[in-house]
């Protein structure tokens, strides 16, 4: 079973391929299985470390339970344990979230990626007894905790840290999308057994915080949804410990516009899934396709989807580099 230490690199949140014509409630088989295929190996050639599926930019909540087990054992079946996979199992509940970890696990995930049940705003105890609740539910499925506090109504501080690495064993990594300010703290009672990964924007702040050798993997979705080589490039840095590389691409990568118009970050939760879907399509990594009911590309201002085409056009032009770099 994975620990904290095989979760290394950049650990990508992918986008869920869309059929062109499958965004409506009434269409029961959207995934678009041929693009999820490609879409992976492309990856895994690319360089990535692992895959983190069925989240918010993967539409966890505008899919069918089938689509999301047929979407994950179309991956598994393309990595061929080259490469984990950690299935999104997010629900409204426990008992929920135990059954779809449990098929994951059957069908061969190498992991779960798991956000608190999206309904009543948790207490800490409650938040911790529910990844203790979940590992010994299914002891053989390490789990990835999604720990994004603009979703999940909590601010994941060191208490709830303190309590997941006494009561549950099977976590060994979190996708940091919390204040990491505090960070220290949370190494400090919970860094033993959890993987702390910096995301795109605290990637930077975290490395020089915790070098050398503090930071072994990193998570993107909006940009790596465009092409993984410039985050792979820093992770490369950043496990060397090479600074002035780092900082050289850390540059790079934010010369390159980002998803959300100046001003407007305070109503990503509003577009997020659509954003990130229409930068992908413009970028051509991926054909990400619509995006699904209930969150359609027609609910994007036309100021969000001009944004997010500089955005891709930047980060294509960027990826040119990296990719020679890559290629020596």
């Amino acid at each position: 079973m994975l620990t904290k230490d095989d979760v290394r690199g950049v650990s990508v949140m992918v986008q869920t391929p869309c059929k062109e014509g499958a965004e409506g409630w009434d269409i029961a088989d959207s995934v678009d299985l041929e693009e999820t295929a490609r879409m992976t190996e492309a990856y895994i050639r690319d360089g990535i470390g692992n895959f983190a599926v069925c989240g918010t930019t993967g539409e966890c909540a505008a899919l069918l339970w089938e689509e999301k087990l047929t979407f994950i054992d179309t991956m598994l079946q393309v990595t061929r344990k080259r490469v984990p996979i950690f299935a999104g199992a997010t629900s409204l509940g426990t008992k929920e979230t135990i059954r779809q970890m449990r098929a994951f696990k059957d069908i061969g995930a190498d992991g779960a990626f798991v956000g608190l049940p999206l309904w009543q705003t948790p207490t800490i105890e409650n938040a911790v007894q529910f990844f203790a609740d979940l590992s010994q539910a299914v002891p053989d499925l390490p789990i990835m905790i999604y720990s994004n506090s603009m979703f999940f109504k909590s601010l994941f501080p060191t208490p709830f840290w303190a309590g997941v690495a006494q009561k549950a064993p099977t976590v060994i990594c979190t996708k940091l999308t919390y204040p990491y300010f505090a960070l220290l703290d949370d190494l400090r009672v919970a860094g033993h057994q959890i993987n702390f990964m910096p995301g795109e924007a605290s990637t930077m702040p975290v490395y020089k915080m915790l070098r050398p050798g503090g930071v072994k993997a990193v998570w993107s979705s909006g940009s790596v949804g465009m092409g993984p080589e410039p985050y792979v490039a820093l992770t490369d840095a950043i496990m060397k410990d090479d600074e002035k590389r780092v900082d050289e691409i850390w540059k790079d990568i934010h010369s390159v516009p980002g998803h959300v118009p100046p001003g407007q970050f305070v109503n990503f939760p509003l577009y997020n899934a659509q954003v990130n879907r229409w930068a992908a399509n413009a970028a051509g990594y991926i054909n990400a396709g619509p995006s699904r009911a209930p969150y359609r590309l027609d609910d994007l201002p036309d100021a969000w989807k001009r944004q997010a085409e500089a955005s891709a056009k930047g980060w294509t032009e960027l990826r040119k580099k990296y990719a020679k770099v890559a290629a020596g």
